[in-house]
């Protein structure tokens, strides 16, 4: 009888293990590979605990060892219960996390910001077939993630999940003639709306994409900005070059702005009155004086003008035997455009100028203790919680003179480390590269690019504007295609056009592109990594306690 339990209970053992087994492979109970192994474990299960009870019903079997196997019987049993019922509880509890660097992140400054200045009901239709792709459903699921941590800051927010394929006509009456299979979103607010579609290897929905979206349905109009031509100036439409300004532009559409390119006519010399933001980006020769009336005019009215300037090896004097730019900025508003360029000869690139917000290197200077955090002026709003690097290369001082015109005030933005110097031979070192500081040239910390404002009669302002606002930058090759995409160099130029605009809200940080690809793996990939954690886990265990025993009962 002992030997006949034995082998039962070794039998159930093993065919039970065998259908757990194949199971993890099948993932299907009920298929005969499956159910016939576990129909003899049961079996053989049963006859043995038919044994077990058999040899306790005997005279003095209860005062041997059969009650305490039975108790380990019954408790394993009772254990296991409790494990199969756990799975089923968690099997139909449908709660993930992401635990990737994607999953794990914070939403950026500017996405929360804009979040809690929600004014209005936003509806968020997400459409996702209901299939068992991979993609599409690491996309469904990335995107309802970070729906949710985005309702955590507002609750103007409204989320719909449909099947394009069922839900057709929801499709049509938004006028989505395409969507894309691994998932499309639509972000609506009042009769505006935004639609981003997801796709790519590691197609999920994108915070940057998301919060422009927003930022387009919110606004009430799309400012429009001017870029100036005529002059050599970065072309908005050139994405080809590593010197275009496609990409700026294409920010700036990210933001709601409307771009476009202006050529001054000397014959009817005007700026459009739909201008909102005039853009002066690295011009090769000087305006015309019709041209800079026109400027002018446009700026008395509350306009709103940038001006990018790199050093000038020489410029195309203007008409009239002079330059006309810079004597205007600073007859106008006391800004001085430096004839130099700041470079160091404490690094191996002396044109590179890094700018962060890091105060050891100001240690040793008092200037500007109170007013600038590092390089980064504290007292304004595009630089006031400014915490990022941007990068300048081959820069001009930008400052102010020492009385500014009645009704400006200014504000030094960018300033270099000490270790900068003004050099003012500028012809000998775009020649040759190398310069040294010579006696009478500014030594560091050199501001290199300001904000001014103006106040101006409301009624003589097209707009409704009380104020003028113009920022200088001795520099424009942050803007181009390959250098605005750095953050720093992003974040402060459209924060400045936020300023311009006088849509603070939008003064934050901005959310960056996360490239995490998923590991999309195989049915079969899959079902070995499960069998490897559980199963194979298990039977280790089992079978090294076996071991254990076998040796002990051996030796004992």
């Amino acid at each position: 009888m002992k030997a006949w339990r034995r082998w039962t209970g070794l039998g159930a053992l093993l065919f039970l293990a065998a259908a757990f087994n194949i199971l993890f492979w099948t993932e299907d109970f009920f298929v005969l590979p499956v159910m016939a192994p576990f129909a003899g474990g049961l079996a053989l299960g049963v006859a043995w605990l038919a044994g077990v009870l058999l040899s306790v019903a005997r005279p003095g079997a209860l005062e041997g060892r059969t009650v305490g196997g039975l108790n380990a019987v019954v408790s394993s049993v009772v254990f296991l219960g409790i494990c199969v019922v756990l799975y089923m509880f968690l099997q139909s509890w449908k709660v993930s996390w992401d635990l990737t660097q994607e999953g794990r992140r914070e939403l950026s400054p500017m996405t929360q910001q804009v979040l809690r200045n929600i004014n209005a009901p936003v509806e968020v239709t997400c459409f996702f077939l209901r299939v068992d792709d991979e993609l599409v459903v690491i996309a469904r699921e990335k995107t309802r993630r970070f729906l949710e941590q985005c309702q955590q800051h507002t609750d103007q927010i409204k989320i719909e999940e449909l099947d394009p394929t069922v839900d057709r006509a929801r499709l049509e009456a938004m006028n989505i003639t395409h969507a894309s299979v691994q998932g499309t979103v639509v972000v609506k607010s009042g009769g505006r709306q935004r639609v981003i579609l997801l796709s790519g290897g590691s197609p999920r929905l994108e915070e940057r994409e998301f919060t422009n979206a927003l930022i387009n349905v919110l606004r009430d109009a799309q400012p429009k900005v001017y870029f100036l031509t005529g002059h050599k100036e970065r072309d908005v439409q050139d994405d080809k070059g590593e010197d275009g300004a496609a990409m700026f532009a294409k920010l700036l559409a990210g933001e709601s702005y409307q771009v476009d390119r202006l050529a001054i006519k000397l014959s009817d010399p005007q700026v459009p009155a739909d201008c909102d933001v005039l853009v002066i980006d690295n011009l090769k020769s000087d305006l015309h004086p019709l041209e800079m009336e026109a400027v002018d005019k446009f700026i008395s009215a509350g306009g709103r003008l940038l001006v990018l300037l790199d050093p000038w090896r020489s410029v195309t004097p203007g008409y009239g035997g002079g330059e006309q730019l810079r004597p205007w900025l600073e007859r106008r508003f006391g800004v001085k455009v430096g004839s130099d360029i700041v470079i160091t000869d404490k690094s191996d690139n002396i044109w590179q100028l890094e700018l962060t917000n890091d105060a050891k290197a100001f240690e040793n200077t008092e200037q500007g203790f109170m007013q600038f955090h590092g390089c980064f002026s504290a007292e304004h709003p595009i630089t006031r919680n400014f915490d990022q690097t941007v990068l300048l290369k081959a820069v001009r001082s930008v400052d102010f003179a020492q009385k500014l015109p009645e009704g400006v005030a200014g504000t030094s933005l960018l300033r270099s480390v000490p270790d900068f110097w003004a050099e003012t031979d500028t012809e000998k070192l775009l020649t040759t590269g190398k310069a040294r500081l010579n006696e009478g040239e500014r030594r560091g910390p050199i501001p290199v690019a300001v904000a001014v404002t103006q106040k101006v009669p409301v009624i003589g302002s097209p707009k409704g504007r009380s104020d003028t606002r113009v920022v200088v930058v001795g520099d424009s090759d942050f803007t181009s295609n390959t250098q605005v995409v750095v953050p720093g160099n992003l974040n402060f130029v459209l924060n400045v056009f936020a300023w311009m605009n006088e849509s603070e809200d939008l003064i934050a940080i901005r959310p960056t592109g996360q490239e995490a690809v998923p590991l999309v793996l195989t049915g079969g990939q899959r079902r070995t990594a499960a069998w490897v954690g559980v199963m194979l886990t298990l039977q280790a265990v089992a079978a090294c306690g076996a071991v254990v025993f076998l040796l002990r009962r051996k030796h004992q």
